[in-house]
């Protein structure tokens, strides 16, 4: 099945929901390892922006690997489901539609939820690490940072409310609680307590 690149973006941006919940959980997940990190450093005496940097991103790395490949693993397997099902309604045998385009639009959800997941993962994990490799001291680059998410996490919250046609202050509020804990629990991990 060979699809447009143009058809490939409309089907992307279809997929907006799942774009906004994996850079949430890019934003979340990088914000949580730099601030633990970069609190760590400076209790320790050795703050270095770079390193802190490399440190959240290699974890966002992680995050959107695993986010695409989790996707592909469990859309792969639902898909799969619903081809026996049909299959077992058609009264046919296991395997039959393997080779029609009913199996071809259905390997193309997958691949498609493996790349939103994947690549908004990343994005959403890219975007709060910048301050770390282009800002000159660690404070700065912790502001800078903190800045970015919670401007994010305002946008994405408002979206979510948008899309599920609920409040979208409320919504927003709800998704910087969850960044304002996690920046507690950062704080107290990295060694900011004592």
């Amino acid at each position: 099945m060979k699809v447009s690149p143009k058809q490939f973006i409309k089907d992307y941006i279809a997929m907006s929901r799942y774009v906004a919940l994996g850079s949430l959980d890019g934003i979340l997940t990088v914000m949580s390892i730099s601030l633990t990190a970069a609190i760590a450093a400076i209790v320790g005496g050795h703050a270095n922006p770079v390193t802190i940097g490399l440190t959240g991103l290699s974890g966002g790395i992680a995050l959107a690997l695993s986010n695409g490949f989790g996707s592909y693993i469990g859309e792969h397997a639902e898909e799969e489901k619903d081809m026996r099902i049909l299959e077992n309604k058609m009264l046919l045998d296991n395997k039959q539609l393997d080779d029609t385009i009913i199996k071809e639009k259905a390997n193309y959800r997958v691949r498609l939820s493996m790349i939103t997941h994947g690549s908004s993962s990343f994005l959403g994990s890219f975007i709060p690490s910048i301050p770390f490799f282009i800002l000159p001291d660690i404070y700065s680059a912790i502001a800078g940072t903190l800045i970015i998410c919670f401007i994010l996490l305002t946008v994405l919250g408002s979206y979510l409310g948008h899309i599920s046609k609920e409040s979208m202050k409320k919504t927003a509020a709800q998704i910087v609680s969850v960044g304002i804990l996690i920046v507690i629990i950062s704080y107290l991990m990295g060694g900011g307590h004592g």
